[in-house]
């Protein structure tokens, strides 16, 4: 395996000043006092270790959160360390960078009430947390930012009538026996209308603690109460209720392009679900996870005076293009949660995912990561936009602004290269994760600063190139439980099925490596395997693109279990009627279920059948149980065909029944549409037959998603 040696360009683009270019293309959603602030002649610095259990160590951690939150709105007043095994691990060598390059003087603090009483002007009271509630915390979060309450347990009620604090809520026993749904739904009735439009705060991930109990990991919070924001965990899922109900109402209320902190409930949804929500609403994903720290602290620091985004890392502008295997190694999930501290890191040509909304209320923190970086670190834009969301499912009337701000921050954080992904529909493993061509169009025509893109997470299969600049789908994704040899021979797999050379083969690397191991494996690949920078990858496969141009032809799926809502249903004869649907790409596969629960005998009626759309007729049963109603007439068999409408949206399903009647037999032609709603919850379907006068729908089925 050949490894590129450092290389000797770089590209030096003007920088605009980081104040005034946010202003002119319109990043920061509030007014002046979102701008970083000088940071305070002397850091307060405080160890947060502890279980974050709801029983345990969760309501010394929550205070002091909370206290660094309200400290920090008037300044870069109080950091906190957090455990190296924390997910952001960072935090120990991100203060050592403030220290040296920033000025930064500190004092470590281990009494929670000394620290108190050192902010105490930062107070005007409390709020209570019950432990046995957990959503009460995320609502003590809403109100400390919007109160300047300290987040407390009843525990530390005494220290607060010591120190003259009063309280400002208390919701001990207020909850007890409610949902999730009812208690933010009560936050929503109190507090929303005060809440801020442009962030909202997520703190669910973890619903257990380090021991397994109740408790969360909430460390994001304390950027919420600086921002205002609403904190909650509801969830995404589909057939969630009221909690779904209420998450998409707030996430409506929104301002376009708003930005999501923290991370969805594990316990609760999916990513995927979560994603596609905010996506709909043209919300933006920043910083995933709830146990991001600092994040007030950070957003108080500003960037030096003498420093620019200019990326360290180099490459050849002018690559010669030889009949090689081309690998990009590109590392995602931002850069605080990955191997950017662990061993390897500078001795291969690699790219990082940069957290681009650091640039605007995190400018210090995404310098301590263009400044630590070596001449092979590269860092691309990413995830899908200014931020992270499905492209498919963002409103087309809004995709192309958000793209246009993205080009934007690409242009002043020095990007060159830019990742796309969309799981809206899926994965490699269940779905897909391709793109349409309506979707690589607008990243073409508005990320003119891109010099081309990778699209997927696992391995996808969306190609294009246009005048120089690829797009070009991961080939493969390193899971870390693979050993060194097996991932080589993945690889080296993926060139024999791919004979034509050049061969560009892009190639995710889960944050769960390192860098040290990636090099073992490409070391192990042999001569006709060289790894390159994602800029100069992007350069070559411009050069002589060997991709076969591909999109996802984007219609509906269809694809989930299907239960009739008889109420807005019309003209349905059994008394249950279920559908359940395996739709992938052009192969439409349906199971009907009609159930009479009044009967013993014959009470339950099922039928499937398989369809190619745009395909030949197929022969099967009648799944419509008295499709005629209360009308003479039978049919033992049908032949049904399925094909798209024109607007790409609507199936329609063609059915030919030959009726058995009281004089014999009749031709019969029913067609039915299927149209999802556009929130992917309700299926309708409508039939009109031949034998009507009317063009009315003869038959109308309103079908709700069901749970899996």
């Amino acid at each position: 395996m050949k490894v590129n040696p450092q290389r000797n360009e770089t590209m030096n683009r003007r920088t605009f000043p980081v104040t005034f270019a946010l202003i002119l293309f319109g990043f920061l959603p509030g007014s002046a006092a979102d701008l970083p602030r000088t940071n305070a002649a002397e850091v307060t610095v405080i160890d947060i270790t502890g279980d974050w259990e709801a029983r345990g160590d969760l309501p010394r951690q929550a205070l002091l959160i909370s206290l660094q939150g309200l400290a920090n709105k008037q300044g870069a007043n109080v950091y906190l360390i957090y455990p190296d095994d924390h997910t952001h691990a960072g935090t120990k060598p991100i203060l050592d960078y403030y220290r040296t390059r920033h000025g930064v003087r500190t004092t470590e603090m281990k009494s929670v009430e000394e620290a108190i009483e050192k902010y105490r002007s930062h107070l005007k009271g409390f709020v209570v947390w019950d432990t046995e509630v957990l959503p009460t915390l995320m609502v003590s979060y809403t109100v400390a930012g919007l109160e300047d309450a300290l987040v407390i347990t009843e525990d530390y009620l005494p220290l607060m009538d010591k120190l003259g604090l009063k309280p400002v809520a208390d919701f001990r026993q207020t909850f007890r026996g409610k949902t999730d749904a009812e208690v933010f739904q009560w936050a929503y009735d109190q507090y929303w209308a005060r809440c801020s439009r442009d962030y909202l705060v997520y703190l669910g991930e973890h619903c257990r603690g380090l021991r397994h109990g109740p408790g969360m990991r909430p460390a994001v919070a304390d950027f919420a109460i600086v921002h205002r924001a609403f904190c909650t965990d509801l969830s995404a899922r589909p057939g969630a209720g009221a909690e779904y109900e209420l998450a998409e109402r707030i996430m409506s209320e929104m301002h376009p392009y708003a930005y999501l902190y923290g991370w969805h409930s594990y316990c609760k949804d999916k990513e995927e679900e979560h994603i596609t929500m905010l996506s709909r609403h043209a919300l933006v994903m920043a910083e995933g996870l709830a146990s991001l720290p600092n994040m007030s602290f950070h957003g108080s620091v500003p960037a030096s005076p003498d420093f620019r985004f200019i990326q360290r890392g180099r490459f050849n502008p002018n690559p010669k293009v030889e009949d090689k295997v081309y690998l990009a190694l590109i590392e995602s999930d931002g850069l605080g949660i990955g191997s950017w501290n662990r061993a390897g890191r500078g001795e291969i040509p690699y790219g990082w995912e940069a957290n681009e909304e650091y640039f605007h209320v995190a400018p210090a923190l995404l310098q301590y990561y263009y400044e630590s970086a070596t001449p092979n670190d590269h860092f691309i834009g990413s995830l899908s936009g200014p931020g992270y969301f499905y492209p498919k499912y963002f409103p087309a009337d809004k995709l192309p602004m958000v793209l246009r701000r993205e080009d934007s921050l690409m242009r002043m954080m020095d990007l060159h290269v830019f990742g796309i992904m969309d799981f809206s529909e899926g994965d490699h493993a269940v779905g897909n994760a391709d793109l349409t061509k309506q979707v690589v169009d607008a990243y073409y025509e508005n990320l003119p600063s891109s010099a081309g893109f990778l699209n997927g997470y696992g391995p996808a299969n969306t190609y294009d190139c246009r005048e120089g600049r690829p797009l070009i789908s991961y080939n493969y994704y390193v899971d870390s439980k693979k050993s060194v040899e097996e991932v080589a021979e993945d690889l080296r797999e993926l060139a024999r099925i791919n004979p034509r050379r050049p061969y560009f083969l892009p190639v995710h690397v889960r944050e769960d490596n390192n860098v040290k191991r990636m090099k073992e494996i490409v070391d192990s690949l042999g001569p006709e395997f060289e790894v390159v920078p994602p800029r100069e990858f992007m350069i070559m496969a411009g050069k002589r693109p060997t991709m076969t141009k591909r999109y996802l032809d984007r219609h509906p799926d269809f694809s989930g279990r299907w239960k009739l809502d008889r109420a807005t249903s019309k003209n349905v004869f059994p008394t249950s009627f279920e559908l359940e649907i395996d739709h992938r790409e052009n192969v439409f596969s349906i199971t009907t279920t009609a159930f009479e629960p009044r009967y013993v005998h014959h009470r339950r009626l099922k039928t499937s059948k398989t369809l190619v759309i745009g395909g030949a007729a197929v022969l099967s049963a009648e799944e419509m149980t008295r499709r005629m109603g209360y009308s003479g007439g039978w049919s033992d068999s049908i032949m049904s065909s399925a094909r798209w409408k024109t607007d790409g949206t609507t199936l329609e399903v063609e059915t030919l029944l030959n009726l058995e009647t009281s004089q014999g037999r009749s031709p019969v032609t029913s067609m039915s549409e299927y149209t999802l709603s556009t929130d992917l919850m309700t299926l309708t379907v409508i039939e009109r037959r031949s034998t009507r006068q009317s063009t009315d729908p003869v038959t109308f089925f309103v079908y709700r998603r069901g749970v899996e």
